[in-house]
């Protein structure tokens, strides 16, 4: 003779600690998914860079088409600048030191008749800069100049000297999110605590 099982329904005491089992899981997966969140994502959209093109250290193309899809980091510089340059790119190879394995850098010259391949080479070496993460490149002046004012928005198109302090995030859909002056620690600190929460 077959033996029946009676099914006693869960009591209120059990439903309740279901929900409360389930509550907390989902708050945990909540929780996480946020974690995973960088910092950079609430920062404001500021311009959009276009897929400029010039030369590298190496004598090779560069396009920041092949930036897109990566977080990077823009500057200008020039190899004679005797003062704010070695500063800026100190901060950069300590950036570049930490960071490497999420961010890209690309520093511009804005003194592209003396800054040729070779001169830039020379000079990247100097700050370590390593193949296909940190780009020095140089341009047709008048690119430079539109690059510098209406892509990255660090100087006014008329300006007699196009030069800056600041570095420039960009984020993988090639939109600036953010201007951090590289002589000011403050300013520094913050892009360092933005990338340490890049994923």
């Amino acid at each position: 003779m077959a033996r029946t099982v009676a099914l006693t329904e869960p009591s209120t005491n059990e439903k309740s600690m279901r929900l409360i089992l389930i509550i907390i899981i989902a708050m945990a997966l909540v929780s996480s998914s946020c974690e995973k969140k960088s910092t950079m994502d609430s920062l404001p959209v500021l311009r959009t860079v276009t897929a400029f093109r010039g030369t590298d250290q190496n004598n090779s193309e560069f396009s920041a088409s092949k930036l897109k899809g990566k977080i990077w980091v823009a500057s200008f510089f020039f190899s004679r600048c005797g003062s704010v340059c070695p500063a800026l790119n100190t901060v950069l190879a300590r950036l570049q030191a930490d960071f490497s394995d999420k961010v890209s850098f690309v520093s511009l010259t804005s003194d592209p008749e003396y800054d040729t391949p070779e001169v830039m080479k020379e000079y990247a070496q100097q700050y370590g800069a390593k193949p296909g993460v940190w780009w020095f490149v140089t341009m047709p002046i008048d690119s430079m100049i539109a690059v510098a004012s209406r892509d990255l928005g660090l100087v006014e198109p008329s300006s007699p000297e196009v030069h800056s302090t600041r570095f420039v995030l960009i984020d993988q859909n090639m939109n600036v999110r953010g201007f951090y002056d590289s002589a000011d620690t403050n300013d520094v600190s913050k892009l360092q605590s933005i990338l340490e929460t890049l994923p």
